[in-house]
């Protein structure tokens, strides 16, 4: 669902009542203000309509041309070397060295310094923009509202959501009707060559950005270095660097899209970012990391933190008949160096799973939580060409040390106040999923489980991720009865064995890559942390330590610690 009264509540942020902010009312410049703005350089088709109050400081003007009505309340600060039409401007503040600013309000504690032109003629078009939420064709379009989250954009792009379009659409134009031109309190710009029809809050920092045209940049946000932001919204403290190009799209809060990264007709979620790559009509969740040159497109990720690698093709939404196929990521989903991904694709039952460097899979529905896809050792006998290795668990067993830092890492990495953002890895629905496909597996032989796609599983395989299904479950069922504080003696024994499997599991998993580097690499130990020094590893052992002593208070005291 979307709570609407949560958005409109929001979206007041963006439009400004001047009776409601007490400003000071100005008065016609009388003739000995008019030649002592002329003698410093002023100049206006109608000195009539430019008004400043009783408490400005003229000496502070040079240089000015005005055109229109112009309000001015300048107590402090500068206005010089630019040409203002229809404006109100409220200080003090300093404008100086512009071309051109025309029917935008400007607050206290800006500076504008410069920059070409700064222009409104009519709303933002992002106010009329719309993202293709998961498929490139429009199927599950998604109008453009400045205060959506990642969940927002998802749930209209699905079939529930839907029939709530229009609606949001509406609520939308309401918003649009009413918003005005204004740079907001405290923000900076400097070096822009041109900002039209946008509307930019307070704290915001834009310098040397290439435009921005029909956008909305909110509180904290920043665009910097060339970045290109076109019918767009830049959200709470999020920024586009370095060449960045966004059209018809919004950054979530804190997320960043940086070093000629691309995002059009999308989402990119809280705390993501998106460096060199392109993203095309998709919803990408938090906490997503796309750091390299790669493509995702027509993608359905809403709940993001995964990770994609450099030159990772997720992108073969086009059959030569229509760019119309999509897929949709498993929550915490990391595709490898240069994987290429057929489309359509649906991992979203499985999350936190892997899919291994430099390989091509097939259209297909994959529903394994914590997994590997990768290239088989030695194919059977009966496996189709093309098919690759599923190992169910996995990264529970095997690689259990990157599954808890990211649990770790994904509540240290969050900075979003406004976005409702879950970081949780072991969550109740995943836990579901994991229950689910332990129940296939052991009720199947490995050449007939469902949910395996274009896969195939082999018995050892089926066996292990039964064993890492059943651990995982269990050592989350304990747990929480440890917080309730309701485990019995038997239990925290047991528990306590998990524990250390879990401690055990998790730092083998690291130490597999300092053997495979020290065998590689002469200095690789030399360079790096010791696997005592590794933060996460402190961080573990500190848990381990605080849980262990605690379960030990509640009735263990006698068993040893192997």
């Amino acid at each position: 669902m979307i709570d609407l009264n949560r958005v409109t509540e929001l979206a007041e942020e963006l439009v400004y009542d001047e009776t409601g902010l007490n400003w000071q009312k100005g008065t016609a410049v009388t003739g000995n203000q008019i030649e002592k703005l002329k003698t410093q350089g002023c100049r206006s088709d109608n000195w009539s309509l430019v008004m400043f109050t009783p408490e400005s400081d003229l000496s502070l003007v040079g240089n000015c041309c005005f055109q229109g009505e112009v309000h001015i309340h300048l107590p402090k600060g500068a206005l010089s070397d630019t040409a203002f039409e229809n404006c109100r401007i409220e200080g003090p503040l300093t404008v100086r060295f512009n071309r051109k600013i025309t029917a935008m309000t400007l607050f206290p504690g800006s500076k504008v310094e410069y920059c070409g032109s700064i222009h409104w003629d009519s709303t933002p078009g992002a106010m009329d923009a719309f993202m293709n939420a998961g498929v490139e064709t429009g199927e599950r379009r998604v109008p453009v509202v400045p205060h959506f989250d990642h969940n927002d954009v998802a749930f209209l792009g699905s079939e529930a959501g839907r029939e709530t379009v229009e609606e949001c659409i509406l609520l939308r134009n309401d918003i649009r009707d009413r918003l005005k031109g204004v740079i907001g309190r405290d923000t900076v710009v400097s070096n822009c060559s041109c900002i039209r029809n946008s509307v930019i809050l307070g704290k915001v920092q834009i310098s040397n950005a290439g435009a921005i045209r029909g956008s909305i940049l909110m509180a904290g946000a920043s665009v910097r270095d060339g970045a290109l932001v076109r019918n767009s919204v830049i959200q709470w403290n999020a920024s586009a660097d370095s060449y960045a190009i966004i059209e018809n799209s919004i950054v979530g809060e804190c997320a960043v899209v940086e070093k000629h990264g691309k995002l059009t007709d999308s989402f990119l979620g809280a705390d993501s970012v998106l460096g060199e790559g392109e993203v095309t009509a998709c919803v990408v969740g938090p906490l997503t990391g796309i750091h390299h040159q790669s493509l995702l497109i027509a993608a359905m990720w809403p709940g993001g933190r995964g990770n994609i690698g450099y030159g990772a093709n997720i992108g073969s939404n086009h059959t030569s008949r229509l760019p119309d196929q999509e897929i949709k990521p498993g929550t915490g989903q990391f595709f490898g160096l240069s994987t290429s991904v057929k489309f359509p694709a649906d991992f979203s039952r499985s999350p936190f799973t892997i899919i291994a460097t430099g390989l091509t899979t097939l259209p297909q529905r994959v529903d394994f939580p914590f997994s590997l896809i990768t290239l088989p050792h030695k194919r059977p006998q009966d496996v189709p060409d093309g098919w690759c290795r599923l190992i169910p668990g996995w990264m529970l067993y095997e690689n259990l040390y990157s599954v808890l830092r990211n649990a770790w890492k994904y509540r240290n990495r969050l900075k979003a106040v406004h976005t409702s953002v879950d970081t949780s890895v072991f969550s109740e629905e995943v836990l579901e999923l994991v229950g689910d496909a332990k129940e296939r597996l052991e009720q199947h032989s490995c050449d007939s489980i469902p949910g395996t796609g274009k896969n195939f599983v082999t018995e050892e395989d089926r066996l292990a991720g039964i064993e890492a299904y059943r651990k995982c479950l269990r050592s989350m069922g304990l747990w929480n009865k440890y917080l309730t504080d309701s485990l019995n003696s038997s239990e925290t024994g047991e528990m306590l064995d998990l524990l250390r499997y879990a401690k055990s599991a998790t730092i083998s998993s690291r130490m597999k890559d300092y053997k495979r580097g020290e065998r590689i690499i002469d200095d690789y130990l030399a360079v790096r942390k010791s696997p005592e020094e590794d933060e996460f590893i402190q961080i573990l052992e500190a848990f381990y330590t605080k849980t262990r002593e605690g379960l030990k208070s509640k009735g263990s005291s006698g068993e040893s610690d192997r």
